[in-house]
């Protein structure tokens, strides 16, 4: 089978675009990604064979009016190109603006379009796409509601790298990794690439607010933070309980999630997914200007599962905060219930479920009379 995908710029569309397709290439697939010179995915070193098309004049910020439509018509056209040359059976799309283009040129060629939303509320990409899906593979059930009525969705989960999920390794060795005490209360606080500086400077007073024998820190701040952050944390002299990190690979966050107690984070779906699947009592503070207001939608559905507490970005203050999770600290009963509803959500094998919806589509396309 040769898949082409399309799906990137952020993490939150690349990621499990690069998880399905290294999946397909080990099920002996042929892949082909279809991203953009501007995202994450120029940045990244892929592990299949990609051609990175120009999308910057469909940026949110550069889109014109009169010179959108041209834009539109020169990347759908080199999109088609690449996907006859390599022969596309199938194309799997993550969501995001660059998808749009790929995702046309697929409809052109009249071949079949797999799509996943990765949250609650779907984007506007995805809403309109679907009318031409084969399939909409979902990471929350809230968002079916969202999409056609004749839309054929499936709650697959979300694809996450496998190393976050590090089961094998104790919450003693995994706090020894970061140089945290083996026995105090952890709390990892997930700072995210958006809005990542309003969320650590709150976190950098409430440190200040509790006393550093109650509860140590795993911080990780997003790369463009980190200096300011690690700054401000040697002047209040903070070290003693608290360790800021710019960024972890996968087999590193693996372990700062088996390393805490409870989580402080955004509410992009990849995130929640992954807090999800180690069953981490979270406080999520959606960021309020995320496209759509999605994060919100995401965070609305943690707490009405009982996974997770949420505090609104223009409420977020160090005391709000402090009580927040002093709270969590103090009722192990309730960080239990949270961690039961949050495993029950989560879906460890999404990967393995998408396959075989692309799997099954493609068996269909060969059953079906030409």
């Amino acid at each position: 089978m040769r898949v082409a995908i399309a799906g990137g710029v952020t993490g939150g569309h690349l990621f499990p675009a690069l998880c399905v397709g290294e999946a397909l290439q080990k099920a002996g697939a042929q892949v082909l990604y279809l991203g953009t010179r501007h995202g994450l995915e120029a940045r990244l070193s892929l592990p299949f064979p990609a051609l990175l098309l120009e999308m910057s004049g469909l940026r949110p910020a550069a889109r014109r009016p009169w010179r959108l439509p041209f834009t539109l018509w020169l990347t759908i056209r080199a999109a088609k190109r690449a996907l006859l040359q390599f022969n596309a059976e199938l194309l799997f799309c993550t969501g995001g603006y660059s998808s749009l283009p790929v995702a046309l040129a697929m409809r052109i060629l009249h071949k079949p379009i797999v799509l996943l939303e990765p949250d609650a509320f779907p984007g506007r990409v995805n809403r309109w796409l679907a009318r031409f899906a084969q399939r909409v593979c979902l990471n929350f059930e809230e968002a079916a509601a969202h999409f056609p009525r004749h839309s054929k969705t499936i709650r697959t989960g979300l694809p996450v790298r496998p190393e976050v999920c590090r089961q094998e390794v104790s919450t003693e060795q995994a706090r020894t990794q970061f140089g945290l005490l083996p026995d105090r209360f952890t709390i990892l606080v997930i700072g995210g690439s958006q809005g990542a500086q309003s969320l650590n400077e709150t976190v950098l007073n409430t440190v200040q607010h509790i006393p550093s024998n109650e509860i140590q820190w795993l911080h990780i701040t997003g790369e463009a933070h980190y200096e300011m952050v690690r700054g401000t944390a040697d002047r209040l002299a903070l070290n003693g309980n608290y360790r800021p990190l710019p960024f972890l690979e996968a087999e590193r966050i693996g372990l700062a999630y088996r390393a805490a107690d409870a989580a402080v984070a955004r509410g992009g779906a990849g995130t929640i997914t992954e807090l999800a699947l180690n069953a981490l009592p979270a406080i999520l503070v959606p960021y309020p200007y995320a496209a759509g207001g999605h994060q919100r939608y995401n965070c609305q559905v943690m707490v009405q599962r009982g996974a997770a507490l949420m505090i609104e970005q223009h409420e977020l203050s160090p005391e709000r905060l402090t009580r927040a999770l002093l709270t969590l600290r103090d009722c192990p009963q309730r960080r239990r219930e949270m961690s039961q509803r949050a495993r029950e959500w989560a879906i460890p094998d999404a990967t393995e479920r998408v396959l075989e919806v692309l799997f099954s589509l493609r068996s269909d396309m060969s059953d079906s009379p030409r």
